[in-house]
C-alpha cells in the first residue's frame, strides 16, 4: 500500500479508492486543527510555565494585556509554538521515512503548510519566525526561510516515499487553505 499511485488519493474514483480518499483528507483537516490548536497551546503553555498569565484563543495565545514579559521570556513564549510544530514535522516524517505511515503525512503538511502561511503572513506582520529572527538574528528573513525550507525538503522527501505526487499535494494545498481560512476567520468572529 506505500508505494500506491498519486491516483489513490486524488484522481480515482472506485468506492474503495474514494473511501481511503476520505481518510486521507479528513486526516488532514484533523491535522490542520491539531496542529494550530497544539502550536497555541505550546505558546500560552511556555508563558504560564514562566510566570505570565496568559490568553488564548484558537488563532492566538499573548500574555495578557498590561503584563511585563521579559525580551528573554518573550523569545521563550515566541519560540515554543514553532519548535512544537516543528517536532510535529519531525515525528511524522521518521514515521514516514522508516514505517511508510501514509496517514502520517497530512501532520507533516499541516505543520509544513501553517509554516509557510506564517512566513507569507510576515509580509504584512512578523510572525513567530520573522519576530524571532529580528530579535536573535537581526533579519526578519533568516528563520523563516529555513523553516520554511527544512519543512519543504521534508515533505518532498516524504511524498518520494509514500508515492504521493503534484495532484494530492496541490490538493492538501487546497484543503489546508480552507481550514486555515476558516480557522482564522472563525476566531475572529468568536
Amino acid at each position: 500500500m506505500q508505494n500506491e499511485p498519486d491516483a489513490l488519493l486524488f484522481a480515482r474514483e472506485t468506492s474503495a479508492h474514494g473511501k481511503t480518499r476520505i481518510v486521507f483528507y479528513g486526516v488532514l483537516m484533523l491535522a490542520v486543527i491539531m496542529t494550530t490548536a497544539v502550536h497555541e497551546t505550546a505558546h500560552w503553555g511556555a508563558g504560564t510555565v514562566l510566570g505570565h498569565e496568559m490568553a488564548m484563543s484558537f488563532n492566538q495565545a499573548h500574555a495578557l494585556v498590561g503584563a511585563t514579559v521579559s525580551a528573554r521570556d518573550s523569545i521563550l513564549i515566541t519560540a515554543a509554538g514553532p519548535a512544537i510544530t516543528m517536532l510535529q514535522a519531525l515525528v511524522a516524517f521518521v514515521l514516514i521515512r522508516g514505517r511508510g505511515l501514509r496517514l502520517a503525512y497530512p501532520f507533516l503538511f499541516a505543520a509544513g503548510f501553517m509554516r509557510f502561511a506564517a512566513a507569507f503572513v510576515s509580509l504584512f506582520h512578523p510572525n513567530d519566525e520573522a519576530r524571532l529572527s529580528i530579535d536573535l538574528l537581526g533579519g526578519m528573513w533568516w528563520l523563516p526561510a529555513i523553516v520554511v525550507i527544512v519543512l519543504l525538503a521534508l515533505m518532498w522527501s516524504a511524498s518520494r516515499r509514500l508515492g504521493i505526487g503534484w495532484k494530492t499535494n496541490l490538493a492538501c494545498y487546497l484543503v489546508s487553505s480552507v481550514m486555515t481560512a476558516a480557522i482564522v476567520f472563525g476566531d475572529q468572529l468568536l
